[in-house]
């Protein structure tokens, strides 16, 4: 019964050390990749036992807030989105076996967010960017012809089309969705459409944006994703 009791009290110190730890980074003007003092000058710096910091530092290397290197020291983590898709995925593999609203709903946020997005695209893009994005699209199609799945120039392609808003935070994010809707077509076992059809889906979008042409990008981005959520709906 002693157990219990203590639990709460020893995590909320614990968060409490974790807190202040981002503190000291954010007050010393630490960039991402930049070294901290070792674990012995730190705790000390910050008046805690080595034990509470190695404790706290294991889970902010899980949050991506640290780094740390073997044989080399402990640096500030650099922007990553693996734990959100960490936790996510975990939340789909859960869920999967009793209902997919999670995943649907999933999927819809990224449509939505695509849709947006693409439309920008289709405002500020250029030439050379159409003409990289057509390159991906014949790769794909060759591919096909093969009978194969093409994901890695899928993955590549989500990401390049969105170069010209020049956000890498939408970058990141577009990687992160592109493998959690990856792994709920997997878990779901989810019969995958014929690569041809999902080339031309591809292909259509690069039209619209040598049209610029906002709406028609985003109607052509809708096509593409109302694929996957109807089958996911109906297996």
């Amino acid at each position: 019964m002693v157990q219990p009791a203590l639990r709460p009290r020893r995590e909320a110190l614990h968060d409490t050390i974790q807190h202040r730890i981002e503190r000291y980074i954010i007050e010393t003007g630490s960039k991402p990749g930049d070294a901290l003092p070792s674990q012995q000058e730190l705790a000390r710096a910050l008046g805690i036992s080595m034990p509470s910091l190695r404790e706290a530092m294991k889970s902010l290397e899980a949050l991506g807030v640290v780094e740390v290197r073997q044989g080399s020291g402990t640096f500030v983590g650099r922007f990553s989105f693996d734990a959100f898709v960490d936790g996510l995925a975990f939340r789909i593999r859960l869920e999967a076996s009793e209902h997919r609203r999670t995943v649907t709903e999933f999927l819809d946020i990224r449509m939505i967010l695509e849709r947006a997005y693409v439309q920008q695209v289709a405002v500020e893009t250029n030439d050379a960017h159409v003409a990289e994005l057509y390159a991906l699209v014949e790769e794909m199609n060759q591919v096909a012809a093969e009978g194969r799945q093409f994901r890695d120039e899928d993955r590549r392609f989500h990401v390049l089309l969105y170069r010209p808003v020049e956000n890498a935070m939408l970058e990141m994010l577009v990687g992160a969705f592109w493998e959690l809707s990856l792994m709920a077509r997997n878990e779901f076992d989810v019969a995958p459409v014929s690569p041809a059809t999902t080339a031309a889906e591809h292909l259509e979008i690069v039209d619209a944006l040598a049209a610029r042409d906002p709406e028609r990008a985003a109607r052509a981005m809708t096509v593409h994703f109302d694929g996957i959520l109807s089958r996911i709906k109906e297996d």
